[in-house]
């Protein structure tokens, strides 16, 4: 990708619908950002979506076209809204194009004078409009929402007042009205009932097992993990109980299996401690790291090295540990001025590791150079509210994306040289 392939405020919906006030300040550094974003970038796109999103990820396909002379990528993203009972809530695949080179495709036919960056722009159609390939109604808010990594097509989500439902896309037409009535939502495949108390159980943590296909762990707000197994269902019934209950104790922020182990998952929770629980064992509960006192709101196992994983809490620090030695901590990062949102290793790189923030940042770090300003490589801060949620693209090192309370996606590759 090329530095000049950057693209502020694409908007893709005629309206927003973000509760959230955005003040003068707000405002005044994104301005600013906007302004320098072209010295930051090797690519940036950003949309306006009609409803916030909780809920980010990257599908694992690429595609590549080369009609008429022209090489552009194709990859596609999940996402959910949150729209607090407003409007039908909804799942959607959207999809995400651009030049491979853009110098290669310019067409120039005039330059037009742009005031408030002092200079002169290139009139050319941009192809970085998302396209919606599909949306999926969703009864209640989607708290989170992922594909199962063997089946892509088959998609976990969870809402606000404790439902936790499989679809599989495919057996689904696209929902265009957001504003009927709830009879007409789209039918899921399954409906997984977990043991749980009558209050509280709302989800907001849920991971596929990445070795053992069909396999799905959740958490509520009431400590309860229950982990299914959808292999097991059963047509007569369209709802599947849980092959096995947990009972963590306290509020489950964030939940994260062991992509190197098919029965072992942690947790993150309100209490802020980390627990590692193996699915095998009658007591269930093998490890307990008190990792803050404040509540972790994100974990992150390093995928190149599975006895390493950060930690994100309510105060605004990552915490780095080693499994093996828990009584101490690797190091911690305090580079963010609010609250962590998400916390995610690089799927290729150890050393790598990015947090977001309700400081309305996406912050990339570096945890071998942890004497050099924290290990801090780059700040994303082109959003305006907190942001909820981000994924690492699993074809480019360095693209990534990111939702906001302000209704925005973003995807962007920092310049880092």
């Amino acid at each position: 990708m090329d530095p000049e392939e950057i693209k502020v405020d694409d908007v893709v919906v005629e309206e927003s619908s973000s509760e959230l006030p955005i003040n003068s300040e707000a405002e005044k550094n994104y301005r600013i950002w906007k302004k320098n974003a072209p010295f930051l970038y090797d690519y940036l796109s950003t949309h306006t979506l009609l409803w916030p999103s909780l809920s980010v990820q990257f599908f694992p396909d690429l595609t590549t076209n080369s009609g008429s002379g022209e090489q552009t990528v194709l990859q596609r993203l999940l996402l959910g809204t949150f729209t607090l009972g407003q409007a039908i809530d909804s799942i959607s695949i959207v999809q995400l194009s651009h030049y491979l080179n853009l110098n290669k495709n310019l067409q120039i036919n005039r330059l037009d004078f742009n005031q408030e960056k002092e200079e002169f722009e290139l009139s050319v159609p941009s192809i970085n409009k998302i396209n919606v390939l599909q949306k999926i109604s969703h009864f209640g808010d989607v708290n989170k929402v992922q594909y199962m990594p063997q089946k892509p097509n088959v998609l976990a989500s969870a809402n606000n007042v404790g439902d936790l439902v499989i679809y599989e896309r495919t057996k689904h037409s696209n929902f265009k009205n957001d504003l009927a009535p709830l009879s007409v939502a789209n039918k899921v495949q399954m409906t997984l009932r977990g043991q749980s108390s009558d209050t509280n159980n709302e989800i907001f943590a849920i991971d596929w097992n990445k070795q053992r296909e069909g396999v799905l762990v959740s958490g509520n707000m009431n400590g309860d993990l229950n982990v299914f197994d959808i292999k097991k269902y059963s047509s007569a019934s369209d709802v599947l109980d849980q092959h096995q209950h947990i009972a963590n104790g306290s509020g489950v922020n964030d939940i994260e299996w062991f992509s190197n182990h098919d029965s072992l998952f942690a947790v993150a929770d309100e209490t802020g401690s980390v627990r590692i629980y193996d699915t095998r064992s009658a007591t269930s509960l093998v490890a307990k790291v008190q990792a803050s006192e404040s509540g972790i709101n994100g974990i992150s196992i390093n995928k190149q090295n599975p006895t390493c994983f950060s930690t994100g809490d309510s105060r605004g620090s990552i915490v780095i540990w080693d499994i093996r030695y828990k009584e101490l901590p690797y190091s911690t990062i305090n580079k963010h001025k609010d609250s962590i949102t998400q916390v995610k290793w690089h799927p290729r790189l150890s050393n790598i590791v990015a947090s977001s923030s309700s400081d309305t940042t996406v912050q990339i770090f570096d945890v071998n150079k942890h004497e050099q300003d924290e290990g801090l490589l780059f700040v994303h801060a082109g959003h305006m509210l907190g942001v909820n949620d981000f994924d690492w693209s699993f074809h480019d090192d360095w693209l990534l994306s990111s939702v906001a309370d302000d209704n925005s996606l973003h995807v962007w590759k920092p310049t880092l040289r």
